[in-house]
């Protein structure tokens, strides 16, 4: 995903532990942590892109790669929560269930690593006195919460999960993420010399002429049910990240059909029923993706505040 979607996505994570009804046994958490970002809102665009301007980790940490694995074996999938649709979709995939290799990458290493940071960087805040100077900042904070939302949206992007390499040849990867970043540059006001968003008057990006695709994931953003749980035999971060990567790789067949390869041209893939397909598909990719920030953002807040509550 490019620079703006992944901003985007952060937003919308945010709006959506605002708005969308959470469980009683995790309102006072998520109420907390949206007041707690109101002051760092003009840090999302630049923290969700240090990942890609900065760290350049790109072959390593923003990817899980599968390929099919040839033997007649079964696969044991992991669990997701029964609201994320590649979850449901990926159990119709006719690759659901077969075994597979994993080719490479540290996705869930690396969100787990810094769900952890998060915490970690919290609890010096809160031991050391004002002015100390080897504590960490709020500041500082809220840019780690932004560059966690790169990874865990990387990892909803099936082309991150899929072994094919569709970022060489005709490059669909790119195609797909620019068609992606041009519906949220046309959907809304940016202040691009300040590296941030117009506001609405909520806080969040003002839009201008919003795409139906971009209506529809923030109705989602807010309408969906939110699930707090990881999904049945998950337990953190690195096993909700590596149970999302399974479910991104079945739905990289869906966006890519196995009859294609890196030499497939943009107009062939323009003129396939897959492509018929992406405004639906990507609708999916994005609503699940807010999910997972917001779900994993909450789990690191509340985590802390269980700490702070306990000492």
């Amino acid at each position: 995903m490019k620079k703006y979607t992944h901003a985007w996505l952060a937003f919308m994570a945010i709006k959506r532990l605002q708005h969308a009804d959470i469980p009683d046994a995790n309102k006072e958490d998520a109420a907390s942590l949206v007041k707690w970002f109101q002051d760092y809102r003009d840090f999302v665009i630049e923290g969700a892109w240090y990942p890609d301007d900065v760290f350049k980790d790109m072959s390593t940490s923003h990817i899980i790669k599968y390929t099919p694995d040839p033997s007649d074996r079964e696969q044991p999938f992991k669990k997701l929560p029964r609201t994320m649709k590649a979850y449901s979709l990926g159990q119709k995939s006719p690759l659901y269930k077969k075994p597979f290799i994993i080719e490479g990458g540290n996705c869930a290493d690396r969100c787990e690593s810094i769900s952890h940071s998060i915490v970690d960087n919290f609890k010096m805040l809160r031991i050391e006195e004002r002015g100390c100077p080897i504590t960490t900042t709020n500041n500082h904070i809220a840019m780690r919460f932004f560059i966690l939302s790169h990874y865990i949206a990387d990892c909803h992007m099936p082309l991150h999960c899929d072994s094919r390499p569709f970022s060489s040849g005709t490059n669909l990867h790119g195609l797909i993420e620019s068609e992606w970043d041009k519906q949220i540059r046309k959907s809304y006001a940016l202040d691009t010399p300040n590296n941030r968003f117009f506001y609405d008057p909520e806080g969040y990006p003002l839009k201008t002429k919003p795409t139906p695709l971009v209506l529809a994931v923030e109705e989602d953003a807010v309408s969906r049910e939110y699930l707090h749980p990881w999904g049945t035999g998950n337990g953190n971060t690195w096993d909700y990240i590596s149970a999302v990567s399974e479910y991104s790789y079945l739905m990289a067949y869906r966006l890519i059909p196995p009859e294609m390869n890196e030499q497939t041209s943009h107009k062939d893939y323009k003129a396939s029923e897959a492509y018929s397909h992406l405004e639906e598909y990507s609708r999916y990719i994005f609503a699940d993706s807010i999910d997972s920030i917001a779900r994993v953002w909450l789990h690191v807040w509340s985590r802390y505040r269980s700490w702070a509550k306990g000492r």
